[in-house]
């Protein structure tokens, strides 16, 4: 992967940004497009990448649309993208989806997969941060920006890798990972799988390519080598645990060892067990000392849109990816543990027209849950309209004393205006686009 050309459909999408960066860092040329004018983008433009937003096969340079240029494509641009139109009724370029070409990086180091259906982003990060906090030779690919990084890439060198394994169109297939943890497996995708059973059984065929060591929730009930749990009897057990200072304190029983009062600085149980698993699959790892890497935890900084909490006077504000019912529950369970006998109000923009069909009545029953509710209009990422599926029908089956419609551009209006003390901000669409963040005070 030296000296070649490729030209990335979608670019600007956090799992494709990741590995245009490390293949223009190799020396290779890089060309791209994306609709979307995003961070992702903004970190590309800053390394020279040349990068264009309009479909229109004359503005493409002509070294680019070669024979010699390999595409790289995300599952979520449609079939009849031009550009892939283009390069597919050649039938001489090869043409690679996001997760082969990611199959084919992972090949000649150490590899370390994150799969599940919650949580993969930030037990991708913790894992990251401390390898590179520990001089460790790897690179990463992170489905979010690194704070502290400012960046969904890190590397340092080629021992090992780091990557998410993507189950939405059963991406994570194209992965043999040396070592993998699964966070957990729950209903979701099922434009995709159609049901639970096929996403249980596409987890169980991830599993058997592992080639060393799986770890796995202790929930998870698939064949696995170790488990984890914050609540359950497991091999890797998080026990003692306690808020303090803006994180949480714990203890760690590892199959071997024992290790009192961690200090992580993260809030949420749903955190805290994403660092367990991160930490039971890096133990995993003979040539790493477990805890040498411990006391890395306290200067961990997250990742963008992931538990980020802001000020506004007296409101505390919530910025969060959530975008499955748990997910928002696990938002909501931080919330009353942490800003105890404090209104709480949400803003939530709905993902998917299909997530939400299918999840309807779990949307509204987690959203009934806040005082004030706030529903923004679906976002469709990949998807057409769903007949009949809409955020007006989630507003009427949720049982709040107030909730309404509202407008992203209103966004901020609705956070000074609303009367709860804290405001979560929900969404994997492109709800903040419009949040003034420069009016918040960073906690």
């Amino acid at each position: 992967m030296i000296n070649k050309k490729y030209f990335f459909i979608g670019i600007g999408g956090i799992g494709m940004s990741s590995i245009a960066q490390y293949l223009h860092d190799k020396g290779n040329i890089v060309f791209g497009y994306d609709r979307e004018n995003n961070q992702a983008i903004k970190i590309l433009l800053n390394k020279g990448i040349v990068i264009t937003n309009e479909l229109n096969l004359d503005l493409i340079p002509k070294e680019m649309m070669g024979d010699d240029v390999e595409i790289i494509y995300t599952p979520a641009v449609k079939d009849d993208n031009i550009y892939l139109e283009y390069f597919i009724s050649k039938g001489r370029n090869k043409i690679y989806k996001r997760s082969e070409i990611l199959g084919e990086i992972t090949k000649n180091s150490k590899c370390i997969a994150v799969a599940g259906t919650h949580g993969k982003t930030t037990t991708t990060g913790i894992i990251s941060h401390l390898l590179y906090s520990h001089g460790i030779k790897f690179k990463a690919f992170v489905g979010g920006i690194m704070k502290g990084y400012n960046s969904n890439y890190i590397y340092t060198g080629d021992d090992y890798v780091v990557v998410e394994a993507d189950e939405y169109d059963r991406s994570f297939l194209n992965l043999s990972p040396d070592y993998a943890v699964i966070t957990s497996i729950e209903s979701d995708h099922l434009d995709i799988y159609g049901d639970f059973d096929s996403l249980i059984k596409s987890f169980e065929l991830f599993s058997l390519k592992v080639k060393k060591t799986l770890v796995a929730e202790e929930q998870v009930k698939i064949k696995r080598n170790y488990t984890f749990s914050i609540t359950n009897e497991a091999d890797y057990r998080a026990s003692n645990i306690t808020l303090i200072n803006k994180g949480i304190s714990f203890d760690l029983k590892t199959p071997d060892n024992f290790f009192t009062n961690v200090y992580v600085k993260i809030i949420g149980m749903h955190n805290l067990k994403n660092v367990l698993s991160a930490l039971s699959v890096i133990d995993q790892i003979k040539e790493i000392e477990i805890k040498e890497l411990l006391p890395f935890l306290s200067s961990l900084k997250g990742i963008e849109r992931r538990m980020e909490i802001y000020t506004i006077d007296d409101k505390i504000i919530i910025d969060d990816y959530a975008h499955h019912p748990t997910e928002i529950d696990s938002v909501y369970d931080t919330v009353i543990t942490n800003f105890k006998n404090k209104s709480k109000a949400v803003i939530f923009q709905p993902h998917l027209f299909s997530r939400t069909r299918d999840f309807m009545d779990d949307f509204a029953l987690v959203l009934s849950k806040f005082d004030e509710v706030y529903l923004l209009d679906i976002y469709p990422a990949r998807e057409k309209p769903i007949h009949g599926v809409t955020s007006k029908l989630l507003l009427k089956k949720i049982q709040s004393s107030k909730k309404e419609m509202i407008s992203k551009d209103s966004i901020n209006e609705i956070i000074i205006n609303s009367n709860a003390d804290v405001i979560s901000v929900l969404g994997a669409g492109n709800i903040t686009d419009n949040l003034n963040k420069k009016i918040f005070t960073n906690e």
